[in-house]
């Protein structure tokens, strides 16, 4: 693989290159791994991706929608969006319609997530689904998914480059309830800006996901600000954009990969971790100024050695 690398300041590392994801040999393999994954742990295995929880896409991708009951949880403190108000958001589900994680579109054959959403997951273990707030929904759009390309340093170090990008087998097709979402390219964020983060979360640690779409929204907390609020030197850094909301409210398992937007509507980061879920912490997400050149060489392909 060739990667164009830079370092950058307040241990922010990136690179410039596309990662596929290997197949699991089989199976068992991977069931096998689950579950010794999940034994070491003992702790809820849903996500937005909570300190120290596993990967949110391995630890749900056998879970089938029909032994659930009908979901009730939401974003912790959120409220329903209104059908229409959020059609570049996608739910990102695995082969029993099992919603995963959020995701975004960014035009007819790309859709943006948290690469722990799909880190280890085959392509034919994915769909994808638009032009619903009802992640439960039948009747919408659902689409396979060929290709997933992982950041190369995705969780070096840990909780850091949380971002992938899906390929799908076929074109979306656009109208009123499904278009692609504007990039904020250029970062203009200061102190206090509002932004606003949706998803199908629970509303607690441990609690069901969400049928209907939440949303709810907080204030921009710039890097030393969010680090001094987390007491954590580590985990945040340039690449990640810091929400803080009133307690309470805030993003919870099943909202990773989520939109974070702008007043002007634009994708400002995609739902990372976080502490769960609504104590007072700010929300931490990956920031999309920040991957703006992985994005586009990634969908503009990438030379592989």
């Amino acid at each position: 693989m060739r990667c164009n690398f830079k370092v950058v300041r307040l241990w922010a590392f990136s690179f410039d290159c596309t990662a596929h994801i290997p197949s699991m040999r089989n199976k068992w393999n991977f069931t096998a791994l689950l579950g010794l994954t999940l034994l070491a742990r003992q702790e809820p295995t849903e996500a937005m991706r909570m300190r120290g929880e596993p990967l949110p896409g391995l630890a749900n991708v056998e879970r089938h929608r029909t032994t659930e009951a009908v979901p009730q949880g939401r974003v912790a403190g959120g409220t329903t969006a209104t059908e229409g108000d959020w059609p570049w958001i996608a739910s990102i589900q695995n082969v029993y319609s099992y919603h995963l994680c959020g995701g975004l579109i960014l035009n007819e054959y790309w859709v943006l997530t948290a690469a722990s959403c799909v880190a280890g997951l085959r392509k034919s273990n994915l769909l994808v689904v638009t032009g619903t707030s009802d992640w439960w929904d039948l009747y919408a759009a659902y689409y396979n998914v060929d290709q997933i390309h992982v950041h190369c340093n995705f969780d070096k170090p840990l909780y850091h480059n949380d971002i992938a990008l899906l390929h799908l087998s076929s074109s979306i097709e656009f109208n009123d309830v499904t278009k692609n979402i504007t990039l904020a390219d250029i970062d203009e964020l200061e102190e206090g800006d509002k932004l606003t983060f949706a998803g199908w979360g629970s509303t607690e640690a441990m609690g069901t996901y969400g049928r209907y779409l939440q949303e709810a929204s907080g204030t921009y907390l710039p890097v030393n600000e969010c680090r001094e609020k987390l007491q954590n030197q580590d985990d945040v850094d340039l690449g990640h954009v810091c929400v803080q909301m009133d307690a309470g409210k805030g993003a919870c398992h099943g909202d990773a990969g989520g939109p974070l937007i702008d007043e002007q509507q634009r994708l400002v980061g995609i739902g990372n971790w976080g502490v769960p879920c609504g104590r007072g912490y700010p929300d931490v997400y990956a920031r999309t100024a920040f991957y703006h050149d992985w994005i586009r060489t990634t969908m503009n392909g990438c030379t592989i050695a």
